[in-house]
């Protein structure tokens, strides 16, 4: 059993220790972004601290704005869905070790990306921010340009992920519709429709900044009148060999997901395809939540891998478990909050 006692003869404040060790379990996945901790009297017992103290340390993170307070339900990671598949009195289990070895082999895959890894501008190294593209990636475009989902399909949408940038590029070229996230959903959606890069721009139209410049930015009602998406594409942080996705831990695939099942985009038969290196697959079990939305294929350098389906995908948005604050950080998922709302108050 880990201890994690504070250390009664160091000059730092038992409530900071518990603020930092907090911090640092969650930032090794113990609890993944919009997961609730565990009770205050069962931290208050792991920390061997009154509950005046663990109360403490939690305010020091909600001031930094990682964990969040939900007044009736618990304390919560801050950005992201709250997984619902079990009750939330309930430890939460992404794999079947123990919460040392899970952070272990995250940090054995992140140790094992970074040999492939092409660093990103902003965030370098740091793949708790960002997607990386990695040696190889041109391999699995051309293994998705071979796919029928692929050659079928007429609007796709290709998360803003680094790695899938040479993925938007053949897109781009292909003269498919494409639409991509802004970053973190902060405003809505990027649009390019045939026709709108110059010959040779391509590359760069593909990239976060050629976005800006050569889309157009939508908002979710838009899209309907495009049509349904027929094909979605995701980078990973991780994948199972069956398909549970773990990203950077904001959950903002599942909400895009959910937001397109809200506004009838897409269905229950849209095929999902993941994108990473060989080494972000692995064959541990992670159980999926209710709002894990399961990927149909994995696409990485060496292999295609066609996932035998277990789970439905997530049939629109669990209201109850989105956050005021994830309702003010995205106004796509604010705008449909409020029609709901508008709704139900009709019916009543």
């Amino acid at each position: 059993m880990i201890d994690y006692s504070v250390n009664r003869d160091s000059p730092v404040p038992a409530y900071y220790q518990i603020a930092l060790d907090l911090r640092q379990r969650i930032s090794g996945g113990e609890w993944r972004a919009g997961n609730k901790l565990p009770a205050e009297p069962e931290l208050a017992e792991q920390y061997n601290v009154s509950r005046m103290t663990l109360r403490q340390a939690m305010a020091e993170l909600v001031k930094e704005g990682i964990l969040v307070r939900q007044r009736g339900a618990g304390t919560f990671v801050d950005q992201g869905y709250i997984h619902i598949s079990q009750s939330f009195d309930e430890p939460i289990h992404v794999f079947s070790n123990s919460p040392k070895d899970k952070n272990t082999l995250r940090q054995l895959i992140w140790d094992q990306l970074r040999q492939v890894a092409i660093p990103d501008s902003r965030f370098h190294w740091n793949f708790e921010e960002f997607v990386p593209d990695f040696a190889g990636s041109e391999q699995c475009v051309l293994s998705i340009r071979n796919m029928e989902w692929y050659q079928e399909s007429k609007i796709l949408f290709v998360a803003p992920d680094n790695s899938l940038t040479k993925v938007r590029q053949q897109a781009i070229e292909d003269q498919k519709t494409l639409i991509v996230a802004t970053y973190a959903l902060a405003r809505g959606f990027h649009l390019i429709v045939p026709g709108n890069v110059p010959a040779g721009l391509e590359h760069f139209a593909a990239t976060l900044d050629g976005l800006e410049i050569f889309s157009k930015t939508i908002s979710l009602e838009d899209i309907l009148p495009l049509g349904k998406i027929d094909l979605l594409i995701t980078g990973i942080s991780l994948v199972t060999d069956k398909g549970v996705r773990w990203g950077k831990g904001h959950g903002y695939f599942d909400l895009e997901w959910a937001m397109f099942r809200e506004v009838d985009c897409v269905d229950e038969l849209t095929p999902i395809i993941a994108v990473g290196h060989d080494c972000q697959v692995v064959s541990n079990e992670l159980e999926p939540s209710a709002v894990d939305t399961i990927t149909d294929a994995i696409v990485t350098p060496t292999r295609v891998i066609n996932v035998e389906k277990k789970h439905a995908k997530p049939s629109g948005i669990h209201w109850n478990y989105v956050s005021p604050e994830l309702l003010e950080r995205i106004p796509p998922l604010k705008t449909l909050f409020t029609q709901r709302e508008q709704m139900l108050s009709h019916e009543s």
